[in-house]
């Protein structure tokens, strides 16, 4: 029973988490979620991202998922997949996040993206390269604090 009832619980974060990207138009962020902006600029003046998008640590799920019968993997399966909607949900967070960090003022160039219930990231690169006066801001920092956007 204890098994069934944790079982039930890690469904329904995914669902919320999916459920969060779907109902999200607005472009601000995720009040239930996690946001971070990874930054590194290159000597080459290239300027590298990473936008992550996470459940807390105290409602991620395990790594390793351990079903009873075929049934309840192939429904657990059902649940699972994000696709297409999450994709553009999260590229328009990361465009969101950017524009207010300022990062990348010309756009960005997508790398590689990961979706799943317990984090998405986007990882990018800018399509402009450092100026003298974005190294004196971004060059010594990790992570950009993402501020609230103007009402």
């Amino acid at each position: 029973m204890l098994q069934q009832t944790t079982r039930a619980a890690q469904w329904l974060m995914g669902a919320g988490l999916a459920v969060a990207l779907m109902g999200c138009s607005t472009g601000r962020h995720f009040a239930s979620l996690d946001e971070t902006l990874s930054i590194e600029v290159l000597p080459n003046t290239s300027k590298l991202f990473v936008y992550r998008l996470s459940s807390p640590d105290d409602r991620r799920r395990n790594l390793v998922e351990v079903y009873r019968s075929p049934g309840e993997a192939r429904q657990h399966r059902t649940t699972e997949p994000l696709g297409d909607r999450a994709h553009r949900y999260l590229r328009r967070n990361t465009e969101r996040a950017l524009e207010l960090t300022g990062y990348c003022r010309e756009g960005f160039l997508e790398l590689d993206y990961r979706l799943s219930h317990e984090q998405m990231w986007l990882r990018g690169e800018c399509r402009e390269g450092a100026t003298d006066a974005d190294i004196d801001r971004f060059a010594e920092q990790n992570e950009l604090k993402i501020p609230e956007p103007d009402k």
